[in-house]
């Protein structure tokens, strides 16, 4: 019996440890849902220790019980966070004190900090989110960016007779094509655009429509070139439509980083424990939930309470700050909304 629980720990350990394969080695069937899972292993790892202690096999049940508290800790994790924090410290120290860099778009909100701006992303499910739902969340929360994925011409329609129109007097929609993963990717904002394109980044999914706009609020004119931040929709494919492509659209997606101030929004079919995000993360963006709430953000699946895994995210570069993560349930959709108020520095 000894055996046969200390070979279930062995195995446990090892499923944890996959987490840690270098960035696109996880791009093979089963290896991203079972990485997907690894948050849930303090459940089997907490059996196993109960039944060792009962069994009297006491060094494996201290060892089942370290497993089961450093995944439920998320300990890694955290460790990550502060790396990420500290090497975005490490970049604002040298902007004060390299006042000629190149990334005038940080220290122009510097100079101008401005209210928060609240952003929301949700996939539609094969463009079949209530579009009345959508709307009501967008008003509730005085959203200004919103970025949708899977969605259809049909749904396009029924937002803009929901009156999107009126909420948000600038779009951007990628292509339709029949090789997106569920429907095509759209932004909608407040704000006048300074530029716009349906494609932003080439990887194996759906267009990554973006666009570039400066805040106005408070005045401050619409096209101060310091002031632009780029917004875009995003949505890898599912590990099941092509692992390798999955991985490599994850990666992909980090040249939006270099370019400026970058907020990307949507489903990434990818959560902290999975190699090729952290390289993505790596790239220069934070994710918002875990700078605002050091936890990530489930979202999926909408239907039950528990569990959930994270597949919905904010990612934020440049001067960009995450003040506030929440999710919402819209009807017809097998996600969780995503509402994020960043603050402009």
């Amino acid at each position: 019996m000894t055996i046969a629980l200390g070979t279930a720990l062995a195995l446990l350990v090892l499923w944890w440890a996959l987490r840690f394969l270098p960035a696109g080695a996880e791009g093979r069937l089963p290896l991203p849902y079972l990485i997907a899972l690894i948050p849930f292993l303090w459940l089997p790892a907490l059996l196993l220790a109960i039944v060792a202690a009962v069994l009297g096999c006491w060094p494996l049940a201290v060892a089942a019980v370290v497993l089961a508290m450093i995944v439920a800790l998320r300990v890694p994790l955290h460790r990550l966070s502060l790396r990420e924090t500290s090497r975005e410290t490490k970049r604002e120290t040298y902007r004060e004190t390299h006042p000629d860099t190149s990334d005038t778009t940080a220290r122009g909100y510097d100079e101008q900090p401005d209210a928060p701006i609240t952003v929301m992303t949700l996939n539609c499910r094969f463009g079949r989110a209530d579009a009345d739902a959508i709307m009501d969340a967008v008003r509730a929360h005085d959203v200004d960016v919103l970025a949708l994925q899977e969605l259809t011409a049909d749904l396009v329609g029924a937002l803009d007779a929901a009156g999107i129109r009126d909420v948000f007097p600038h779009r951007q929609l990628g292509e339709d094509r029949p090789t997106d993963n569920g429907g095509f990717n759209g932004l909608w904002t407040r704000f006048a655009p300074v530029a716009a394109a349906s494609s932003s980044a080439q990887i194996p999914a759906a267009d990554v429509p973006v666009i570039v706009a400066s805040p106005t609020r408070n005045g401050r004119p619409a096209d101060a070139p310091d002031a632009a931040i780029a917004f875009a929709s995003a949505h890898t494919k599912s590990p099941m439509r092509g692992c390798r492509a999955w991985s490599q659209g994850i990666v992909g997606l980090g040249r939006l980083a270099l370019q400026r101030a970058t907020v990307v929004l949507g489903d990434l079919n990818c959560g902290i424990d999975h190699p090729s995000f952290r390289k993505l993360l790596a790239a220069g963006f934070r994710d918002a939930s875990m700078s605002a709430l050091r936890k990530p953000m489930v979202s999926f699946p909408s239907w039950l309470a528990w569990p959930r895994i994270e597949l919905d995210h904010v990612l934020i570069s440049g001067g960009i700050d995450a003040e506030r993560v929440e999710t919402l349930t819209i009807h017809g959709s097998d996600h969780l909304a995503t509402v994020a108020a960043l603050r402009i520095r």
